[in-house]
């Protein structure tokens, strides 16, 4: 029973630090830091993530156009990360969204690897910036292949 319990456990810690979706995508964050960009107020991301699945991630979208869809991440921010940050005001979206200011990183990530991207947002000018900092964690990594969400993998665990 103890043993139940233990592998109960220990399952409960991997999918909390992973992200899965339907066709056995496994990705999870290696590394990741956070950093301000003072002048400009913007709060920064840069996380490394590694494809622990059988396939490879992102890139795999053949079409006529020349830039190839690939991973697309952004921050999905809880309530007290959001009071920090400029949200978008688009219309029809049922989506909360921080105003992006730049992000970028690899297409695709293959299986074992580990692939690097980063986010920026901006920080309200009435908001504290090191507050901001200390909340950055309070919100969820989106991953997405092309427009598909693939995984969510909670940033404060």
């Amino acid at each position: 029973m103890k043993r139940f319990f233990l592998l109960l456990i220990m399952c409960f810690v991997l999918v909390s630090l992973t992200g899965f979706d339907s066709n056995n995508t496994t990705l999870k964050i290696t590394d990741a830091e956070v950093t301000l960009i003072k002048v400009e107020r913007v709060l920064r991301y840069d996380f490394k993530i590694k494809n622990l699945g059988k396939n490879t991630v992102g890139g795999n979208e053949d079409y006529p156009g020349h830039h190839p869809l690939s991973l697309n991440m952004a921050v999905r921010p809880n309530p007290s990360l959001a009071d920090c940050m400029e949200m978008e005001t688009i219309q029809n979206t049922k989506y909360k969204k921080m105003v992006n200011r730049g992000s970028g990183g690899t297409g695709y990530i293959t299986p074992g690897e580990e692939g690097q991207f980063h986010l920026e947002y901006q920080i309200k000018k009435d908001t504290n910036l090191e507050a901001a900092k200390q909340k950055a964690l309070d919100g969820t990594l989106i991953i997405m292949d092309g427009v598909k969400v693939i995984a969510e993998i909670p940033l404060n665990k």
